[in-house]
């Protein structure tokens, strides 16, 4: 039988490396995508030792010319059935009112979680379709719905809520016209998730007051903070044919904080 692939953008992440582990479970080969070379090998390492097939390519996911490059990849390795679209962020530096959001900042960080899954969806759709099968998850977040209180482990918070909102529109509409094509886009939308020590969002959450902490970990009716597998299994499941009939979804994986 022909090898089944899971493409991941951004797998060198906590997160990343999470999704990566848990489709391998699955029993899917996973190409790792992501710009920063040594986190993404050590990560692939880890699949590999875990018994799951790994191969890793370096790229930019705001470069226009990297969702083709992934294709090409992708395809002369086997049949791609599924695509997370994990690449993303907030940006470099805390930005508290519209007025000190920046032009080019606010571009980066809408190409940073939007764009690229719009540009990779649009390069991995028509082989899906071809097959007549296809998984695709997108990441959004609970702050599609805003947050309220001080920057804390966001950076330019109000351009990652807007970009993370327009993925559940992007994710929606892109279900609907797929559906037919035994295509299903759905997206999870995690809140703070700390995945293992020396991960950025775990620095950052740590770097914070315990008053900052204690008042984030409030809202929460678990009373902690979510962690990387967590996250991984329900883009595990839905990826999973058990997953047949779930499609356009905006899944929070939040404690019940929404």
């Amino acid at each position: 039988m022909e090898q089944r692939w899971a493409v991941v953008t951004g797998a060198a992440g906590g997160i990343g490396t999470a999704v990566c582990l848990q489709l391998a479970r699955q029993g899917l080969s996973v190409l790792m995508l992501d710009m920063q070379a040594a986190p993404l090998a050590a990560s692939a390492e880890r699949v590999r030792e875990a018994g799951g097939r790994a191969e890793t390519m370096v790229l930019d996911v705001l470069d226009p010319q990297a969702p083709a490059a992934a294709l090409a990849r992708a395809e002369a390795l086997g049949r791609v059935d599924v695509l997370v679209n994990l690449a993303g962020g907030s940006g470099p530096r805390p930005v508290r009112t519209i007025e000190e959001m920046e032009d080019e900042l606010w571009d980066h960080v809408m190409a940073l979680n939007l764009t690229s899954a719009f540009r990779f969806s649009r390069a991995f759709v028509p082989g899906m379709r071809a097959r007549g099968y296809g998984r695709i998850i997108n990441i959004s977040s609970t702050l599609a719905r805003g947050r309220k209180g001080p920057v804390t482990t966001q950076g330019a918070r109000l351009a990652y809520s807007t970009s993370k909102a327009a993925l559940l529109g992007f994710t929606a509409q892109l279900a609907k016209d797929e559906a037919p094509n035994g295509i299903t886009v759905n997206a999870v939308m995690p809140s703070l998730i700390l995945a293992e020590q020396g991960s950025r969002i775990r620095d950052r959450f740590e770097a914070l007051s315990a008053e900052h902490k204690a008042g984030m970990l409030r809202d929460f009716p678990t009373g902690r903070a979510g962690e990387a597998h967590e996250v991984a299994a329900v883009i595990g499941f839905l990826c999973s044919d058990a997953a047949s009939y779930v499609t356009g979804v905006g899944l929070p994986v939040d404690g019940g904080f929404l």
